[in-house]
């Protein structure tokens, strides 16, 4: 029963070891201080947008903000074909860019995602992948996204005025 008790004791002493060192045989090439960094340490990224609808703005009739970790990022998408009449819900394909605020030649996300509004309860969800991703972002290059939010009306169901929303990238 001690010696038992002892191989118990060596073995709990050999696997502490080993994930506390940086001689750490199940992740070779990282330190333990990368190992606290690496994008397994963070499982999704996520903001929340507010974009206003804009009909002079085509092709990005959606265009506003994203808060990614308190920092805000513009946002706007690229619409790829128009949108289904009401009552129907309305399915939606676009190309998502999230960029440094004033500057919309600075892109640090881009993507393509697709998705459904329900005009019943003017909710809408969206689904794709990111395509772009520059630093600090670089990290979530093939990840894929989801958004989901709600759309505000100017004049029900016909002219949008904006849509909070959070999107997510796991």
């Amino acid at each position: 029963m001690k010696r038992t008790i002892l191989m118990f004791l060596v073995i709990g002493a050999t696997l502490i070891f080993f994930s506390c060192s940086e001689n750490n045989p199940s992740a070779p090439e990282l330190s333990q201080g990368d190992q606290a960094t690496n994008t397994l340490a963070k499982p999704h990224l996520t903001g929340a947008q507010n974009t206003d609808f804009d009909l002079n703005n085509a092709p990005h009739y959606w265009v506003g903000t994203i808060i990614i970790d308190g920092v805000t990022y513009g946002l706007r998408y690229e619409s790829l074909g128009p949108p289904r009449p009401y009552p129907q819900a309305s399915t939606f394909e676009e190309n998502f860019e999230i960029y440094e605020l004033g500057n919309v030649a600075n892109v640090y996300l881009a993507g393509s995602n697709a998705g459904v509004l329900n005009y019943a309860n003017s909710k809408f969800v969206a689904n794709g992948e990111v395509e772009v991703a520059n630093d600090p972002f670089e990290m979530w290059l093939g990840r894929n996204v989801h958004i989901s939010g709600t759309v505000f009306w100017e004049i029900y169901p016909v002219l949008p005025d904006y849509a909070l929303a959070t999107f997510r990238i796991n």
